[in-house]
């Protein structure tokens, strides 16, 4: 099968390995020049792209059967750039190629909003507020568009991913503080890097199409979730203050019962700390 990973980031590397296993040929490219050595090892061809370039995009489309978007914006100005004008530029390459293609598009769960606590599944109504969960549903509706045009579109709803390199324990040293901003009761979802690496290759493998969230089966509040973390670390536990600006306001409870009813089993269900 020839495969190509559009933006080979944290998750798009650990793909790639994982692809490469399966024996798919691989494109991968990467904007990180210090990238292209690691690809090297799994990849047929690897190069430095943007997902702006019509010309390569065009070029990737036509040589692939499957198109995997895994983007991640470097900083908040980046954007809508790294996600709204990829889908933009895929959707104007598509319109001139013949045979329709496989898309698989990471996106987070953050176009959700705040729920107030509430579980939500890909049924629930967005209501993110915020600019940038805003582009992420406009670049969703982009990307799912591309079934006028006869193409197998999945959309991958992203909890926060941790996993090597991206531990729980070192993500939470680094925000370690004796007042933390947010509220203390609302939820935490989070995904291990592995199930989103294993649930993508399982959409490749089962010719999986539609929306899905990837998260694990643990929603603690962040006070119980800080708590436990803590008593590991032998840290006093931190007061929340939502009075301090710098949160998001998206309170929720993920679930992932419809990749379970369609046979995938969470290697990590758990938190892994």
């Amino acid at each position: 099968m020839k495969t190509t990973i559009i933006g080979c980031g944290y998750i798009g590397l650990a793909l790639a390995e994982k692809l490469h296993q399966k024996h798919h040929f691989l494109t991968c490219t990467t904007i990180n020049p210090k990238s292209i050595e690691k690809l090297k090892k799994t990849t047929q061809k690897s190069l430095i792209m943007r997902g702006t370039d019509k010309n390569e995009v065009s070029l990737i489309l036509e040589d692939n059967d499957t198109i995997i978007v895994t983007l991640e914006a470097k900083n908040p100005d980046e954007f809508e750039n790294t996600y709204l004008q990829t889908a933009h530029t895929i959707k104007e390459c598509a319109k001139e190629i013949d045979a329709p293609k496989r898309i698989i598009f990471t996106s987070k769960t953050s176009v959700y909003g705040n729920q107030d606590g509430m579980w939500v599944d890909e049924s629930t109504p967005l209501k993110a507020k915020d600019h940038f969960a805003k582009i992420l549903i406009d670049t969703e509706n982009t990307i799912f568009s591309l079934n006028n045009l006869g193409w197998s579109v999945a959309i991958l709803r992203l909890s926060q991913v941790y996993g090597p390199n991206k531990e729980i324990i070192d993500l939470f040293k680094e925000s370690y503080k004796k007042v933390i901003p947010g509220h203390s009761d609302y939820y935490t979802n989070m995904v291990h890097r592995d199930d989103v690496v294993r649930i993508i290759s399982y959409l490749i493998d089962h010719d999986i199409q539609g929306i899905y969230n990837a998260t694990d089966d643990e929603h603690p509040t962040r006070e119980d979730f800080a708590k436990k973390i803590c008593a590991k670390l032998n840290l006093d536990p931190p007061n929340f203050d939502p009075n301090l600006a710098d949160f998001p306001d998206n309170n929720k409870r993920v679930a992932n019962c419809r990749i379970k009813e369609k046979g995938y089993l969470f290697k990590h269900p758990n938190r892994v700390i």
